[in-house]
């Protein structure tokens, strides 16, 4: 599963690139071409031979059960919180939706033509072109199956997470040679508030993909093909999420193999041509992308400054700034510590698991798993100073390498000098040396103890001080209602507009006044934010009349209308002015309450009007 969790991005990205539909049924096809072949040639050559249930229950049989319930137990806490409110979270989340509704529909991963104008590129589809759209992909195929787009993001980005916590205990176990300490070490993984909470959005998938990529890439060593499987999933984390991100992945994979290499007094070319296949792999999409705005634009794209990744306006190639400055930029932007939510931690920020946090990429340890974490770096540091880089030791200095380029990435607006964008961006990439030296500390711990009762006991008692001072402030924090869409006014509007929209069937088409439509599409409703027509009207519809307005909701087959005198109002400023929006808006509501082929069918006192589109 995980390794063809692994491929999928990329062959969905060779797919859309050869002009084939992204269809889900070609996907089925496809998974199952390779198995039925198998099954044919084995009938061909009559040695086809039946399954015969023969399991023996062992201690690694128990390990992986305990796994499948940390699995689980995460599972129910994610899904919980996701759907303990009717909305989705923040902004991105949004984004995603419209993303994964084009490509459902679409079949496509492309921006449209009409997207790249006025030398600007498209922000209504802000996670497609150039943005790699393997995440919304994947949700616009769940999607065609599904037809509630609502709860296919909210389900199938808890399952994507949650899926991450048995793949760590695989790679976990094939890394530290030990089923017990991979346990343990995925317990604290799925413990700590700092890895990854419900949040919808693209770091969903591609942290979980860092798992598959390092297990076949320690995979390599017993047969070369895995080199291929490497490549392939490695191109999977390009094409997933924004370049900063898979930069910061990538250099685990190479600490992973400069340390290895040193450990074992071997130059290991396979996983070196693993990673390096893996990015000129991905090239597929950037090359394609490069090709599409330019190489000055899309440098304009990543270097240029900005508050969000959702929210860009981009100049292409017209520019007065030279290549090489680009060049400068782009090196700067995916290193500068910036990034909308990041500032200088301090100790308290390690120590303290709040369930006041961020929910995006909490940060926080706990404090029990930051002292065993400094104890385990201390005390491997000192054990093995003459024996580090001895390849049995090979994985502890491995966790020690990741551990400090974690940190410091952490900490790039502490630090003189930053080697990561995005420091609130690198603490979920924090938790998993954290979790496997803590884990490792803990059975050092364990080994002092001669008695083994009084060793079960101590293990016992960590376990459970961790459990309370890291999962469940987790808990608490992914069980709880979380904030969301600036667009909305106040905290109760979206729930208000939550219960209206339940009670549509799915894709009905839902126009809101203001240019807020991924609210439409995010709730399960639809309307065509990517359509041209719908773009077109929408850049003067402050002087359109009300019969202008019918005319356009009619053949464009809407079926409601939704006025938000708040929400109006401060769109309609930004995009015409305070004069324009005071003069011309309460005019438009007029019109539009007192015109005949406009129903009343929803009204929420100081929040929305919704009115029926009478044909």
């Amino acid at each position: 599963m995980a390794i063809g969790f692994g491929i999928f991005p990329l062959l969905s990205i060779i797919i859309n690139f050869l002009g084939i539909p992204l269809d889900w049924k070609i996907f089925l096809f496809l998974s199952l071409f390779f198995p039925a072949y198998v099954l044919v040639r084995k009938i061909i050559k009559r040695k086809l031979t039946f399954l015969r249930f023969q399991y023996k229950f062992t201690t690694a049989s128990f390990i992986l059960l305990v796994v499948l319930l940390i699995f689980a137990s995460t599972l129910f806490m994610y899904t919980k919180g996701a759907f303990a409110y009717p909305y989705l979270e923040d902004e991105d989340p949004w984004g995603h939706a419209v993303g994964a509704k084009y490509v459902a529909l679409e079949k496509n991963a492309y921006d449209p033509p009409t997207s790249f104008t006025n030398n600007k590129i498209d922000q209504q589809l802000s996670y497609i072109d150039p943005y790699p759209p393997a995440y919304d992909i994947i949700m616009g195929i769940l999607h065609q199956t599904s037809s509630d787009l609502n709860w296919t993001l909210k389900f199938f980005n808890t399952l994507i997470i949650s899926l991450g916590i048995i793949f760590f205990y695989l790679f976990a176990k094939n890394f530290m040679k030990n089923s017990e300490k991979a346990l343990t070490a995925t317990f604290f993984l799925a413990a700590l508030p700092a890895y990854l909470s419900h949040f919808i959005w693209a770091h969903s998938l591609v942290i979980t993909l860092l798992f598959p990529a390092l297990y076949t890439l320690i995979k390599i060593r017993e047969n070369i093909r895995w080199a291929y499987i490497t490549a392939f999933i490695v191109a999977s984390i390009w094409v997933s999420q924004n370049i900063e991100q898979p930069i910061k992945l990538t250099v685990i994979l190479i600490f992973f193999v400069t340390v290895t290499s040193i450990t074992t007094k071997k130059w290991l070319w396979q996983e070196w041509a693993g990673i390096g296949g893996g990015i000129g792999f991905s090239l597929l999409w950037w090359g394609s992308m490069i090709k599409k705005y330019t190489l000055q634009g899309f440098l304009q794209y990543f270097a240029g400054d900005s508050a969000s990744e959702a929210d860009i306006a981009i100049a292409s190639s017209v520019s007065d700034i030279g290549l090489w400055e680009k060049l400068f930029g782009f090196w700067q932007k995916v290193t500068s510590p910036g990034g909308s939510a990041s500032r200088a931690y301090t100790a308290r920020d390690f120590f303290q698991a709040s369930k006041e946090n961020m929910i995006n990429s909490p940060v926080g340890l706990g404090p029990v798993i930051t002292i065993l974490a400094l104890a385990g770096i201390f005390y491997i540091l000192w054990k093995y100073k003459s024996s580090i880089v001895e390849e049995k030791n090979t994985y502890k200095a491995v966790i020690i390498f990741w551990l400090m380029y974690a940190f410091w990435a952490v900490n790039g607006q502490t630090f003189p000098l930053s080697v990561a964008r995005g420091p609130f961006r690198a603490w979920m990439l924090l938790a998993i040396p954290v979790a496997l030296i803590s884990a490792e500390m803990l059975f050092e711990i364990k080994d002092r103890f001669k008695n083994k009762i009084i060793s079960l006991a101590v293990v016992g008692i960590i376990l459970i001080a961790v459990f309370f001072t890291s999962f469940v402030p987790k808990y608490e924090l992914n069980t709880q209602s979380w904030p969301t869409s600036g667009s909305f006014i106040n905290q109760q509007e979206p729930w208000e507009y939550g219960t209206w929209f339940n009670t549509l069937p799915p894709d009905t088409k839902v126009f809101l006044y203001s240019p807020r439509d991924k609210l439409t599409i995010g709730y399960g409703a639809f309307s065509c934010i990517w359509c041209s027509e719908v773009v077109e009207f929408r850049k003067d519809i402050l002087h359109k009349d009300v019969r202008d307005l019918h005319s356009f909701l009619i053949s464009n087959h809407y079926e409601y209308l939704v006025i938000n005198g708040n929400m109006d109002t401060k769109y309609f400023r930004k995009q015409f002015g305070d004069n324009e929006t005071a003069a011309l808006l309460p005019q438009r509501y007029y019109e539009i309450q007192n015109f005949e082929a406009f129903r009343p069918a929803y009204y929420k006192e100081g929040m929305f009007l919704v009115l029926h589109v009478k044909r």
